[in-house]
């Protein structure tokens, strides 16, 4: 009798140790630097986000965080349904939309780094200058324009900022949407009046699919209201708010618990993250230290 409790009591222990999923691999918990988590991307920033999760991994072999590029609208269903627990997105939220969080968990939100809006045309365009007043009143419906502006995704950062400055529910007038940024670049390179709204990311870590396309475009010049003065998106626009376009890049954690969120959110953070952030051309939020070598 005493030989089958033992048994028992030995065979419980075994599988409490060593739980196993179905393909008979050894199941890794969940902890700041190990285990597998879903994260969502906002895809005007997913080539930032990529570079880092691809280092992340260097450091934490047994870390893997799966990235799923999606809308902020769609990020922001799931968020708030509680069905997607960690996100990236150029967004700040307000009061307001904090508020949707309680009685929950209240989420750790982490800015990693600033980026900028671009509107694009044809290299050998005409108009190089633009006022972002003047497109929210192209917008509105109170200036006449001939220009095509292209979005990728109608559910995007860069749309919904752009319909809450109109004060409009949608933009149906001078717009075309697209499912990819490589269909942005294809329009516009085909249609002289096509204007493309994207985020800097994209242009500086271009993907294979498009980066022949953008040979063919321009960054145009955006008018600083504060400063009477036109400014080309840079990293050192960025720097020092000089271009009027910024956004900034944030990590959102409802996973309610130190988990590869924490440890992902403190990674890209940190010297190594933000050092990633700087060699990508966009802006850091922390500068990484400078390391001087005295040579006698």
């Amino acid at each position: 009798m005493k030989q089958i409790i033992w048994s028992v009591l030995g065979l419980s222990l075994l599988i409490s140790c060593k739980k196993e999923s179905k393909d008979g691999v050894a199941e890794v918990k969940e902890a700041y630097d190990r285990g597998t988590t879903e994260m969502y991307v906002e895809s005007s920033v997913y080539p930032i986000v990529e570079d880092i999760n691809q280092v992340f991994k260097t450091y934490y072999n047994n870390a893997d965080i799966k990235l799923k590029m999606l809308s902020q609208n769609e990020i922001l269903n799931s968020v708030y349904k509680d069905s997607g627990r960690l996100a990236v997105m150029p967004k700040s939220f307000t009061a307001k939309e904090l508020e949707a969080f309680k009685g929950r968990v209240v989420p750790k939100i982490t800015p990693i780094a600033k980026d900028a809006v671009l509107f694009i045309t044809q290299k050998n365009a005409t108009d190089t200058l633009i006022n972002y007043k003047q497109v929210i009143d192209i917008f509105k419906g109170t200036k006449k324009s001939d220009k095509i502006f292209v979005f990728h995704d109608a559910n995007s950062n860069i749309v919904d900022q752009i319909k809450t400055d109109a004060r409009v529910s949608e933009l149906s007038k001078n717009v075309y949407y697209v499912k990819t940024v490589g269909e942005i670049v294809s329009y516009i390179n085909k249609n002289k009046n096509a204007v493309g709204v994207v985020g800097i990311n994209w242009m500086l870590q271009p993907d294979e699919k498009i980066k022949e396309g953008i040979k063919q475009l321009r960054s145009m010049l955006v008018y600083n209201d504060s400063l009477k003065n036109y400014y080309a998106p840079s990293q050192s626009t960025i720097a020092d708010n000089t271009y009027p376009l910024i956004r900034t890049i944030n990590i959102i954690d409802v996973q309610g618990k130190t988990g590869l969120g924490t440890g992902f959110a403190s990674f890209a953070a940190s010297d190594k993250g933000q050092r990633i952030v700087l060699k990508s051309g966009l802006m850091p939020v922390t500068l990484p230290k400078r390391e001087i070598n005295i040579v006698e």
